[in-house]
């Protein structure tokens, strides 16, 4: 029996974990990936505060260390299901059920897909969501990113020291990645952005060789001859566990109040999977800080 599980080793939910420790609660943090979540797979931070500058997972395994330092339990699982019967809810894993009298669920989400053809013959095979875990296999070579945010011109940034050329496909008039971010794009010379277009296909052999891209304006179709493509138009909330609940709005992200509570007492979210307007590292630590005080004071 735990006073708290934690399911999710993100930076909320790692926060989460320590605040429940310091407060001498048994807490125990289930991952089925690895710690860090989001944090992991990002290149470089530069606005969290007191970090100057700090690689993803740096910051990541620190939060993890200074954890499990503490004494919370770290366990490999992923959560299938979730039930209250009483006062005890009963976390189903694909190892076992666990026991807890408290759940803070800081599950995060989970990338968005384009759905076009071609797309699922090349994942692994061309396609990548992570600019920092794959990048290496295109050194010299031409890539695509496909989005028009801060994480699709961070990472091209990032490709664009590795790779030959970068090639940015994004669908709006203007990307939507803070201005600081545009103008170092814009003085990044083997970067060219391609506005006001959408891919429509992938097409290659074994792996990638080409992505069929359409100007929404002139609906002229390009061709791109790239060994690789990253993908960053967006996530979708990792709550498929928790449909029977009742404690998700329509586009599944949970449902909080101001303590981080779901309507099911002793339930809570934090971090990017909940219901809420700014979705960064600070925002999920300070998530997490509020989940686990009122988590101990629940109990």
């Amino acid at each position: 029996m735990y006073d708290c599980l934690v399911i999710g080793a993100g930076p909320g939910g790692l926060t989460a974990a320590i605040y429940c420790s310091r407060a001498n609660l048994k807490v125990a943090v289930l991952e089925k990936l690895m710690p860090g979540g989001q944090v992991a797979s990002t290149y470089k931070i530069d606005n969290y505060p007191g970090v100057p500058e700090v690689s993803g997972v740096d910051l990541a395994l620190k939060m993890f260390d200074q954890a499990t330092a503490l004494g919370v339990e770290y366990l490999p699982m992923e959560v299938t299901g979730i039930k209250k019967e009483k006062d005890i809810f009963l976390v189903k894993t694909n190892d076992q059920t666990l026991k807890a009298k408290t759940v803070i669920v800081a599950t995060g989400t989970k990338n968005r897909k384009l759905h076009v053809e071609g797309e699922e013959k090349y994942l692994g095979r061309g396609i990548s969501f992570c600019a920092i875990c794959d990048g290496s296999f295109y050194q010299g070579q031409d890539v695509l990113v496909v989005g028009g945010g801060n994480s699709a011109l961070e990472e091209s940034l990032y490709l664009s020291s590795i790779v030959k050329q970068v090639y940015i496909i994004n669908i709006t008039d203007e990307p939507t990645a803070f201005k600081n971010v545009q103008d170092k794009v814009k003085k990044t010379k083997n970067i060219e952005v391609f506005n006001n277009s959408e891919v429509i296909a992938f097409e290659g052999d074994d792996s990638l060789k080409e992505v069929k891209v359409k100007n929404l304006k002139t609906k002229e179709v390009t061709s791109f001859k790239v060994n690789g493509c990253f993908e960053y138009i967006g996530h979708i909330p990792n709550t498929d566990f928790l449909k029977d609940l009742g404690i998700l709005n329509k586009y599944g992200y949970i449902v909080v109040d101001e303590r981080k509570e779901t309507k099911v007492k002793g339930l809570f979210g934090v971090g990017d999977v909940i219901d809420k307007e700014i979705r960064q590292i600070t925002t999920a630590t300070g998530d997490g800080t509020i989940a686990a005080l009122n988590a101990a004071k629940y109990l």
